[in-house]
């Protein structure tokens, strides 16, 4: 593909924070990481993004790798199609502290759902490692240079992802593609889907894009941290988890029941953060979508109060124009994942660990299926 009249379209990303706590049985320095994730959209050109945006000292890049991922949930590769990933030509990069890297545009066939793997032999490695905690997806760390091998030991696999933050496809100028951002906390993160299997309900949201030839151009990127809050999330993360993302078009906000469950906030401050974030979404051209707030009576922490604030910001993100500074249209998850005995309950069948608050892969999977694609179309 020529370098001039190309652009770029995010086809997988992943929110960045901090793994303390989470880290693997034995050090990534000096070792390698097989990591695996699926994209969104088809690409024959791919570059990719490493981040050290928390550590205080240099992280050592010396060889990284990708590849097809072949049997689902065991870390190896289909190995005729491991390349080499490059950064200004050269195959090894140092991260500086607080710092991010991406790397050349490589040619590699990805068509649209694929796993991919993506594998990392580390030199130094700052004290604070960034990554995803809740990855969902396995990943697999062996001892040593490992970036080519068709296999990797299963001995020290975590369910966590580390400095890989975001891929992207190169594309010609006139492409179609776009991005859409899911911006939440666990519910979009994915707790209660099922690990490796790929069914959050932006996985599902995926595929039924792919499967619409009208959507087919429309990429997912998953913005969900597990126990965030809306109101608490700063300026900061969202410019880096939505404006700065690649070719966003259309961002979905499923977020505020923390806010409301654990910090007691009212109707009205997180409605005023809601406008927030459509107002710096809107300056950028960014479509906003509102997904109402999925029940939590069987909750231990519900309260009437909460239920009232609850349905009296779901009343709002369903009854309030764009012009009003409201959301740009909806996503009624909330009434989709009831129980049909208790308006007050998550549907008891898609409860992940009766908690009464996240689904299970079933849920998701409702939740998936539910979303109406024309707020998508051109």
């Amino acid at each position: 593909m020529p370098i001039e009249k190309t652009r770029y379209c995010g086809t997988w990303a992943s929110s960045q924070y901090s793994s303390e706590g989470n880290m693997p049985s034995i050090p990534l320095k000096n070792n390698s990481l097989r990591q695996i994730v699926r994209t969104s959209i088809e690409g024959q050109y791919l570059r990719f993004h490493f981040s050290n945006y928390l550590g205080k000292s240099t992280m050592e890049l010396r060889s990284v790798h990708l590849a097809l991922a072949a049997e689902e949930g065991s870390g190896k590769i289909i190995k005729a199609t491991d390349t080499q990933i490059t950064f200004n030509g050269k195959t090894a990069i140092e991260i500086p502290a607080f710092g991010e890297v991406i790397s050349d545009t490589i040619k590699f066939s990805a068509p649209a759902l694929s796993e991919l793997a993506v594998t990392i032999y580390f030199g130094d490695m700052p004290d604070t490692v960034t990554g995803h905690v809740g990855s969902r997806t396995f990943s697999y760390i062996q001892e040593g240079q490992n970036v080519s091998g068709e296999s990797f030991s299963t001995k020290y696999k975590t369910a966590h992802w580390y400095v890989l933050s975001a891929i992207d496809v190169c594309e010609r100028e006139n492409s179609a593609k776009e991005a859409i951002v899911c911006f939440g906390d666990s519910i979009t993160d994915g707790r209660g889907s099922t690990d490796d299997k790929q069914n959050r309900w932006t996985d599902i949201f995926a595929e039924r894009l792919q499967a619409n030839q009208e959507t087919k151009n429309l990429a997912v990127l998953n913005h969900g941290i597990g126990g965030t809050c809306a109101s608490t999330t700063g300026e900061e993360r969202f410019i880096r988890d939505v404006l700065k993302q690649t070719n966003v078009k259309y961002l979905i906000i499923l977020y505020g029941v923390n806010d409301i469950l654990y910090m007691n906030i009212e109707a009205d401050k997180l409605i005023n953060t809601y406008k927030g974030f459509i107002e710096t979404a809107h300056s950028a051209g960014i479509k906003v979508i509102g997904g109402t707030i999925l029940p939590f009576g069987k909750n231990n922490d519900w309260s009437e109060k909460k239920e009232e604030t609850r349905l009296a910001v779901n009343k709002w993100i369903m009854t309030n124009p764009a012009q009003g500074g409201a959301f740009d249209g909806f996503i009624d998850f909330a009434r989709a994942m009831k129980d049909p005995e208790n308006n007050l309950y998550l549907n008891i069948a898609w409860n992940f660990e009766n908690d009464g608050l996240h689904p299970n892969a079933d849920g998701y999977k409702k939740m998936g299926e539910i979303i109406d694609l024309g707020l998508f179309k051109r």
